[in-house]
């Protein structure tokens, strides 16, 4: 019995373990897909702003507000190029706790495989007990009866 003991607990606490990491696995994967939707709108803002400047171009501007426009283009583009980073980074971190639930996972289907065949095994020891009880208390009673054949 200890040893069925001892393997339920250590399913409890595989089965925390995996908890824990498909936890992390979702907030990466929220991680994620919040870079990627920050990375689109900045994208999308910069072509708005890229058409906005070529129509205002049309019209005329000055020089100084033809620089203020590709000053602001620049500080859009680099900040694309820093979410980009982000993301890589986001990406990356999902990657590695894809790999760490996977691996609790697998540790966890695996000791609950082990659990199971024991508990099998206990099932049929004790019903074999059980039997051999049965069949004891059987040739017993046939016995008292005063079988001769019994003695």
């Amino acid at each position: 019995m200890a040893r069925s003991r001892l393997l339920k607990s250590a399913r409890q606490i595989l089965e925390r373990h995996e908890q824990r990491h498909a936890v992390s696995l979702a907030a990466s994967e929220r991680q994620v897909r919040e870079g990627e939707a920050k990375l689109a709108e900045l994208e999308r803002y910069r072509v708005g702003y890229l058409r906005d400047f070529d129509q205002r171009a049309q019209q005329g501007l000055t020089a100084g507000q033809a620089l203020n426009h590709q000053n602001f283009i620049a500080r859009i583009v680099e900040a694309i190029n820093e979410q980009r980073d982000v993301l890589a980074r986001a990406r990356t971190h999902h990657a590695e706790e894809l790999r760490k639930w996977r691996s609790a996972a697998r540790r966890s289907t695996a000791l609950n495989r082990i659990v199971g065949r024991h508990d099998l095994a206990e099932k049929q020891r004790a019903e074999k007990a059980e039997q051999a009880t049965a069949d004891a208390h059987a040739q017993r009673t046939w016995t008292d009866k005063g079988n001769p054949r019994g003695h």
